[in-house]
């Protein structure tokens, strides 16, 4: 059932329009990632860039269980928290906040995701950003730019910034 979801969400998506932008034509930027992982050097990194060249940044946290952690906060336009509690029964994400992230043109959309989360993918490929980067994962690729998938997060950071900063 995901596996068709997925490739539903796939065909629809290959109708969206794209374009490879770089820091300096990027005016907005998406950015998903799993609470799980250790982002303190990529945020920071990602805010820095975003401070220097000028870019609207919204971060969409998927929580991998039940219900968000105590004192997580409210939601805000720059920064979007959700867990399973916001998917239905399949793992689909179906929360107004998901969907206006989907439907945002980000003119750079980052997948952070180091393994597949169901979630996480569905918003990858539903997306209806101009240009996307992730990582491979070993099915279709919503990605318009795709780094190796078994680079540390820092790692993967570096690379993106070197492709970007080369893209003109």
């Amino acid at each position: 059932m995901r596996a068709k979801c997925l490739k539903n969400a796939l065909v629809r998506a290959g109708k969206r329009k794209e374009y490879a932008h770089n820091f300096e034509t990027a005016k907005t930027m998406g950015v998903i990632y799993p609470f799980n992982i250790s982002m303190d050097v990529v945020l920071s990194v990602l805010n820095r860039i975003a401070k220097q060249y000028d870019i609207e940044l919204v971060f969409m946290i998927y929580f991998p269980q039940d219900k968000l952690p105590e004192g997580i906060g409210e939601n805000s336009p720059s920064r979007i928290v959700f867990s399973n509690n916001e998917c239905n029964w399949f793992g689909k994400p179906e929360t107004a906040g998901i969907n206006s992230f989907i439907n945002t043109e980000f003119d750079i959309f980052i997948d952070l995701s180091s393994r597949q989360w169901f979630p996480l993918q569905y918003i990858a490929i539903s997306s209806h950003a101009l240009f996307k980067i992730g990582r491979i994962n070993g099915t279709d690729s919503p990605y318009s730019l795709v780094l190796l998938g078994s680079e540390s997060e820092e790692r993967f950071i570096k690379d993106l910034e070197t492709y970007l900063y080369k893209i003109k």
